[in-house]
């Protein structure tokens, strides 16, 4: 279920990864330089789901999604907001969920085609791969509030909640997939 890129050069997607592009340096001159860094790591998923070829919606949906997650962090919404960070995991998780399991896809690291255990492993281990880059992203954070700044927020209960949540998001977003992709397969 991806898109070939054809004849239309220009994706829906775009005008949101040229908005990414201009958050950088509206970051820095806004906010600080701490939050154009999380929105130049944003960008770079923006970058890289371009390759994926998703369907257009989900393509648009996954830069939305990761472009509001930058902004949440560098406006400091997470602490003026309860729940917002636990929602932007999960929204989040599900976004690189979509986007991996077309990466893996592609790069012919997961298995293609029909059946029940084809479709569980794309789903293990897309999961897990979510999961392996939350891990990154709170390894990140962890070293921006030592190295960088100490307004980056950091936590046993933070960091473990935030796992699970970008678990929950990417295992349902791909067991939908899964589901649609085997329904429209059958009619």
């Amino acid at each position: 279920m991806t898109e070939p890129f054809g004849p239309r050069r220009w994706l829906i997607a775009d005008a949101v990864r040229v908005l990414g592009a201009l958050s950088v340096p509206l970051a820095w001159a806004l906010v600080d330089a701490t939050a154009a860094a999380v929105l130049l790591l944003v960008l770079g998923g923006a970058v890289v789901a371009r390759t994926a070829r998703l369907p257009q919606p989900v393509d648009t949906a996954v830069q939305l999604v990761l472009l509001a997650a930058g902004w949440f962090a560098a406006l400091g919404a997470y602490d003026a907001i309860p729940g917002l960070d636990l929602a932007t995991h999960v929204a989040a998780g599900a976004a690189l969920g979509l986007l991996a399991r077309a990466l893996l896809l592609r790069a012919r690291l997961l298995p293609d085609g029909r059946g029940r255990c084809r479709a569980t492993a794309r789903i293990l281990h897309t999961t897990t791969a979510v999961i392996a880059l939350g891990l990154l992203w709170e390894l990140g954070e962890w070293a921006g509030h030592i190295g960088v700044s100490s307004a980056i927020g950091v936590g046993y209960e933070d960091t473990l909640s935030d796992l699970v949540a970008d678990l929950v998001g990417a295992a349902v977003a791909v067991s939908a997939w899964e589901l649609v992709a085997r329904r429209r397969r059958a009619s």
